[in-house]
């Protein structure tokens, strides 16, 4: 009687064990701004607006007067259009930050009164497949589960507001994991004793962490597509600058300042790519772990952060160029400026490599 209450303690520890490898400690933590998913957040009106700008520098370099009410009334169409899609992102949102927060609450109940029910067994006052204990472990992996699910609605929903490439396919990989993790739920109802539990964990688990590394690929990319965008405009925006640096030496102005500037503003461009290039290498490993997408995140953070240095140089090389009436060029600047708020835009989260 003694060995077999030993060796059911002892699978009940094994339990344990692998439940609390279920959810990382930070992931419920929760980065209540939440990872989209990702690892990964978008701020879909940051992203949106510094699009419009960028349509509005556009058009006003190029209106004539036969087209410019046409393009006014298009821009306030547009504008429009954005603003009612940005609503529509923050309520829903809202909503769901809403429910993580009380979902988080619930869990951290649930998971109080696991542990306080793990401490019974382990002293020997509750058998682990007594009904107390039983219903502790229930309620603890159902509060889990739930979390799972509303992380990776919050996750969807970013998507759906990031305009990427494969928004569509990276959805149907989410709703597919949901039904699983909602199929899971059905096991946890079911289960009649901590073995069962055990079975279904594992289960669990598995569909978690290739949610996570499925979310944090797609929201990596995402992300990867959007500065990929703006380096290939910044460099356009280099030639055109070493072309009036060169007409200005013509008329004999001093532009030592300016090349320096520029050259610093292209050597940070140069090396935002190459971190860029470097997290997309991972991004595109079907075999890439969590801790791998971690470094892959990172690299697109230090690769934002060069964007983002970049940018500040550009300002200061176009506030040196307003005095030379270079209107071509200075429009270009502020259609660019605002393109290149991407540390305002988008934003990468911690990642668990747990």
């Amino acid at each position: 009687m003694k060995k077999s209450r030993i060796v059911r303690y002892l699978a009940y520890v094994t339990f344990i064990l692998i439940l609390f490898c279920i959810l990382p400690g930070g992931s419920l933590a929760a980065k209540d701004s939440s990872e989209h998913g990702n690892g990964v957040q978008y701020d879909s009106e940051s992203i949106t607006g510094s699009e419009n700008s960028e349509k509005d520098s556009i058009e006003a370099a190029n209106g004539t007067d036969s087209s410019y009410s046409e393009k006014v009334q298009d821009k306030d169409k547009v504008k429009t259009e954005t603003q009612d899609t940005i609503s529509a992102y923050k309520l829903e949102r809202d909503r769901i930050q809403e429910e993580l927060q009380l979902q988080k609450e619930e869990y951290r109940g649930a998971k109080e009164d696991f542990l306080e029910v793990r401490n019974q067994i382990q002293k020997g006052k509750l058998d682990s497949d007594s009904e107390e204990a039983l219903n502790a472990t229930r309620l603890y992996l159902h509060a889990s589960i739930n979390y799972m699910i509303l992380y990776l609605e919050n996750v969807k929903t970013n998507i759906q507001y990031s305009n990427g490439n494969g928004t569509e396919e990276r959805i149907v990989a989410i709703d597919e994991n949901i039904r699983l993790l909602k199929a899971e739920q059905a096991g946890v109802a079911n289960a009649s004793n901590q073995q069962e539990f055990v079975v279904t964990v594992q289960s669990v688990r598995g569909v978690w962490n290739n949610s996570r590394k499925a979310s944090l690929t797609g929201a990596g990319q995402t992300v990867s597509e959007r500065v990929g965008g703006f380096l290939d405009k910044s460099d356009d925006l280099s030639r055109k600058l070493e072309t009036t640096i060169e007409s200005l030496n013509t008329t004999e102005v001093n532009t030592g300042e300016l090349e320096t500037r520029l050259t610093s503003y292209k050597l940070y461009l140069k090396a935002a790519r190459e971190k860029k290039e470097a997290a997309d290498v991972i991004y595109e490993d079907e075999n890439a772990t969590l801790g791998n997408l971690g470094v892959a995140n990172n690299y697109m953070r230090e690769s934002l952060n060069n964007v983002n240095r970049a940018n500040q140089i550009l300002r200061v090389i176009f506030d040196d160029l307003k005095g030379y009436n270079l209107e071509e060029v200075n429009g270009t600047g502020v259609e660019n400026s605002n393109e290149t708020e991407l540390n305002n835009t988008i934003s990468i989260n911690n990642t668990d490599n747990n």
